[in-house]
């Protein structure tokens, strides 16, 4: 996690306006089209699997990447709620297998996905593996 500190309420907006354009600029057309009801799998930079389920969009412009959502891992079972900025969805999952994960108790086993490189970067099998062994109340920020 990056953090960073303004000299200014506006120097923050700023970054936050830039941040989000960014962010817009990297979403692909299937991302976009994510709506009220499909489910989805992300991967958090310490190699958590976050499996989610999308509630609503928005109809403000500069929210239309954005979805409301509900959200589950092994770290948080129960369920997250939350905004969900659709460039960080890795895969579109199907109903079926988003219960089968529930089921699983959100416990994703075995080497990362094919996408897990160019969406983590190098290392990434090596931290969805030490992610997978570790217990939640274990995990730590780097």
């Amino acid at each position: 996690m990056k953090v960073e500190f303004f000299s200014s309420p506006e120097a923050a907006a700023r970054r936050l306006r830039e941040a989000m354009e960014a962010a817009d600029a990297r979403v692909l057309p299937w991302q976009a089209a994510l709506r009220p009801g499909d489910c989805f799998l992300s991967l958090a930079e310490d190699g958590l699997v976050v499996f989610g389920e999308v509630l609503e969009g928005y109809a403000e412009a500069r929210l239309r990447h954005y979805r409301f959502c509900r959200c589950h891992s092994v770290a948080c079972p129960e369920r997250e709620l939350g905004d969900v900025h659709v460039s960080t969805v890795a895969c579109r999952i199907s109903r079926g297998f988003f219960e089968q994960m529930r089921g699983a108790g959100w416990a994703a086993e075995g080497p990362p996905p094919a996408y897990a490189g160019p969406l983590l970067g190098r290392g990434a099998a090596g931290r969805w593996a030490a992610a997978r062994s570790a217990r939640p109340d274990e995990r730590r920020e780097e």
